[in-house]
């Protein structure tokens, strides 16, 4: 298996025809009319363990923490996720998450500092540490899956609603998040 072809067809997930149904439907859920605890209540995970769905909620919240914004998990991104990784991915790359999972859920449960070991696992996903690629695609789908909920989009970017002014050049500081109307992606 080249988890390097892997990583690079993840732009085709993106493009799968249900990508954009479970895009919606999240969407959906995450409006102000849908209470928050109802998504959760009598939702059963489609391709995580019970367990995995609460490590991939713990993980989530470490790389989307509570700010002036929701976290991750409470925009219910880790719903998101689960759909995606059970209804777009190909089973190889199914099976590589579960084997990356598998193995980092035991030291994730029994981490006395989470944060850290996050970090470890981060620093080696992005090292081209080929074992963590699975991470890779956990973290850079939490992203897409927050910054395109209502949270993510309205409070946590300088949200413009539809239709605005033309603005060729936008201006850009350290303090620019995103900007609501200029092509910035995340890169997969």
């Amino acid at each position: 298996m080249n988890r390097r072809n892997i990583c690079k067809s993840m732009g085709v997930i993106t493009t799968h025809a249900l990508f954009p149904t479970i895009l919606t439907g999240f969407l959906a859920g995450c409006s102000e009319n849908s209470p928050a605890n109802e998504v959760l209540k009598n939702y059963d995970p489609v391709f995580f363990s019970k367990m995995e769905f609460e490590v991939i909620t713990e993980v989530i919240d470490l790389i989307l923490p509570p700010t002036k914004t929701a976290s991750a998990s409470e925009v219910h991104t880790q719903v998101f996720l689960d759909e995606v990784f059970a209804k777009c991915l190909t089973a190889v790359q199914q099976k590589m998450i579960k084997e990356g999972l598998t193995k980092f859920n035991k030291d994730f449960v029994q981490a006395s500092n989470k944060s850290d070991l996050l970090t470890s696992v981060d620093q080696k996903a992005y090292g081209n540490d080929e074992n963590f690629v699975w991470f890779r695609m956990i973290k850079q789908f939490a992203l897409i899956g927050f910054f395109t909920s209502q949270e993510g989009t309205t409070k946590a970017s300088h949200y413009i609603p539809v239709p605005g002014d033309y603005r060729g050049e936008i201006p850009l500081d350290d303090n620019t998040l995103n900007y609501g109307l200029t092509r910035m992606l995340f890169y997969l």
